[in-house]
């Protein structure tokens, strides 16, 4: 193998576990919670079904590929710049190493592998806070690190403490840091000790998912329900609020009026123009277009799968 190729595969982070055999770390957070930002428990257990019959889900490999890309090649230089930074948080008390990930950790009961980014070697110890109970709590021998790199969070996600987790569960380690480069361009670290109650939950999960996927039992479909409700009467800022409700609903319908009259006379325009068969008119200091566009024509083609995606759907009601 060349210099150059030894460079690109020590670069990317190797995944070891097999969708059709066992189930990834990654991929635990959305079966305990039933989804997370980009997937839910129904979609990964489909997947694995595929993965055993052969079949890559469509869009797998493009799937949030500009996301996987910045991980893969931010990773190396993220992991050196945790390990310095864990140690200068030991005030010279304690000497931080990372050691190579050089296989996956299996629990094989569970049908379960983790793929860790790095492992954390302390040599010493280093007093950091626990983000749970916001005490202290001191780390030392080897642990587990997970990279993330995130456009808009600067803090981990329930699904990504649950995937470092499952990544303690399979490896036996008692700590892992969760390193996040967020949207402001710094590196955070997020210690967690091995929470046992966690791994019961994380186990009673994953039987069931490996009970639906061997029995072909579909997942029921997510509803959380209808929001609550909340009053803001009580805002010092009330009629303020309701200023702007006001000045809201007083320029949509002065939009839809003039909306509905740009129509009208664009319809007017357009049978003039088709009377006189012209695409191309002039008049009095204006010159109107109204070309024949052709659309291409698109073959036929198999769509790629799609995440979900969410938006707000903004609106106002009088309360009667």
């Amino acid at each position: 193998m060349t210099n150059v190729m030894q460079c690109i595969t020590e670069g990317i982070m190797a995944k070891y576990s097999d969708d059709s055999k066992e189930l990834g770390a990654s991929r635990v957070g959305a079966i305990v919670l039933g989804e997370n930002k980009f997937t839910t428990n129904e979609r990964e257990r489909l997947k694995t079904i595929n993965a055993i019959n052969g079949v890559t889900t469509l869009g797998e490999s493009d799937f949030n590929k500009e996301a996987k890309d910045r991980g893969n090649y931010l990773e190396k230089g993220l992991m050196e710049w945790a390990k310095d930074k864990l140690e200068h948080m030991s005030e010279g008390k304690a000497i931080v190493k990372l050691a190579k990930v050089t296989h996956g950790y299996r629990l094989d009961d569970l049908k379960l592998c983790a793929s860790l980014d790095g492992i954390l070697q302390i040599d010493g110890e280093v007093l950091v806070r626990d983000p749970v109970t916001r005490g202290h709590m001191a780390l030392s021998g080897f642990g587990a690190l997970e990279i993330k790199t995130m456009n808009a969070e600067e803090t981990p996600r329930m699904d990504q403490v649950i995937q470092l987790q499952t990544q303690l569960m399979c490896s036996g380690f008692k700590w892992g840091i969760i390193a996040i480069f967020g949207k402001l361009q710094k590196l955070h670290l997020f210690p967690y000790k091995a929470d046992k109650n966690l791994f019961e939950i994380i186990t009673d999960k994953v039987h069931e998912f490996w009970n639906r996927v061997e029995n072909d039992v579909p997942y029921p479909p997510i509803d959380n329900g209808k929001p609550v409700t909340i009053n803001l009467d009580h805002l010092k800022m009330k009629n303020e609020v309701l200023q702007l409700i006001t000045d809201y609903n007083k320029a949509k319908s002065e939009t839809l009026y003039w909306q509905k009259n740009v129509d009208e006379c664009k319809e007017a325009l357009e049978l003039v123009m088709s009377e006189h068969d012209a695409e191309y008119a002039e008049i009095g200091g204006f010159k109107i277009n109204n070309p024949l566009v052709k659309r291409k024509a698109v073959p036929e083609r198999i769509v790629p799968a799609k995440d979900a995606t969410y938006h707000r759907r903004f609106s106002i009601e009088e309360i009667k």
